[in-house]
């Protein structure tokens, strides 16, 4: 995300923009003392006409300062500091005033655009040396001592709320970044997640009607052949043989379904929840249950939602590749752990074969939750006595990775 900062302070000077007002608002205040005090002590309509249009194009340049600094800021700054030399010329008056008021503003514009030790004490130079070749061409140059020391005065009054209000600019900015930078992270999660869940559900989807269907059109396919040649008592086995295999990928893709269900966590019980799990893979596949569980502690949602999705997926993979008769489901929370024992009687697997055979991710769903939730998982092949999966990880924690 460092491009998304880098522009955020590329457009420095844009925020800037909120700093016009009260810039403006001294600008017009110094204005219109300079008028009263020049109308009180030496009125020239000439003189305060041409002060007016000098003041107005200042204000003109303030109010456009983004825009103008863009590329070459050092003109602007050279400009600004020639019009307030003017106009302390020509209101002689005032001149101390203008002096005094306009400068330390400039030196403060020239914090925020710069931020550069270097070439905001060099600007301050310039202004400086504007200031004292002002005095020293009125002629005062005997008041140059206190006239300077009340300069450096106000340029620490202005330099100090610039800085400030610059800091107060790039905290902003850097609270914006992050909050984008979060939104952004937030989005992406849910797109993976939403990537994660499609893929599954593609694969559940694969593993049971896809191959399913597949095969009985197979069969049919040989029973039809078996018709043509008047093979009746063939066909007809074909077809038995077919209804039996219909009604297997009807039990897989209803449990599929129902494993894919959406609940909100919060409002279930654990408990009841992997019960259901239970009894709706024993009506689907008729194949026997034993659930040994013991909750003695409080689990997270986050580690419910996926203990109940890696129980589902033990289980159907049980139907699908088993061929078991019999599964053990152990469940014990205690002292805020959590272990979890799936085995079966089938006819076993090939440990080398997990993560090898195309169109076969149930595996490696469950490897990738338990590493989700930081736990530890350990596959034992007990062939002819089938598989043992065992999960270990803590009831109350997992975090998202």
């Amino acid at each position: 995300m460092k491009w998304l900062q880098r522009n955020r302070f590329n457009d420095l000077p844009d925020a800037m923009f909120n700093a016009r007002v009260p810039s403006m608002m001294w600008v017009l205040f110094i204005y219109i003392i300079s008028m009263l005090v020049q109308i009180l002590y030496e009125p020239s309509i000439i003189s305060l006409a041409f002060f007016s249009g000098l003041m107005l194009l200042h204000g003109s340049l303030i109010w456009h300062f983004p825009l103008l600094t863009e590329k070459h800021p050092w003109v602007y700054f050279l400009i600004q500091g020639l019009i307030i030399q003017v106009c302390a010329l020509i209101m002689y008056q005032a001149a101390f005033l203008l002096l005094l008021g306009m400068y330390p503003v400039l030196t403060g514009q020239s914090v925020g655009k710069y931020n550069h030790r270097i070439k905001m004490i060099l600007m301050s130079a310039l202004y400086y040396g504007l200031y004292v070749a002002t005095l020293l061409l009125m002629g005062q140059s005997e008041i140059l001592i206190l006239m300077s020391i009340l300069y450096m005065m106000m340029v620490f009054v202005f330099v100090s709320f610039a800085g400030l209000y610059l800091k107060q600019v790039k905290a902003r900015i850097r609270t914006q970044a992050f909050l984008e930078e979060l939104e952004l992270a937030h989005r992406k999660v849910k797109e993976l997640t939403l990537a994660n869940e499609r893929q599954r559900m593609a694969r559940d989807l694969h593993d049971t009607l896809a191959q399913g269907l597949a095969g009985i059109v197979m069969q049919l396919d040989a029973a039809d052949a078996h018709l043509m040649k008047g093979n009746s008592k063939r066909a007809h086995e074909i077809v038995q043989h077919s209804m039996g295999h219909a009604k297997k990928t009807l039990s897989e893709a209803r449990l599929a379904i129902d494993n894919l269900r959406s609940k909100a966590f919060v409002t279930i019980d654990f408990s009841d929840a992997v019960r259901e799990e239970v009894e709706r893979f024993k009506k689907a596949t008729g194949i026997q249950v034993v659930l040994d569980m013991r909750v003695d502690g409080g689990i997270s949602e986050l580690v419910m939602e996926h203990m109940l999705h890696i129980i589902g997926e033990c289980l159907t993979n049980v139907a699908r590749h088993a061929e078991a008769r019999q599964v053990w489901v152990y469940i014990r929370i205690e002292d805020e752990n959590l272990e979890l024992e799936v085995k079966d009687d089938g006819k076993g697997i090939d440990l080398n074969q997990i993560g090898n055979m195309s169109g076969h991710y149930g595996l490696i769903g469950i490897k990738e939750r338990v590493r989700i939730l930081g736990g530890s998982l350990n596959i034992t092949n007990n062939v002819p006595q089938g598989t043992l999966i065992k999960i270990d990880t803590v009831a109350e924690g997992g975090e998202c990775s």
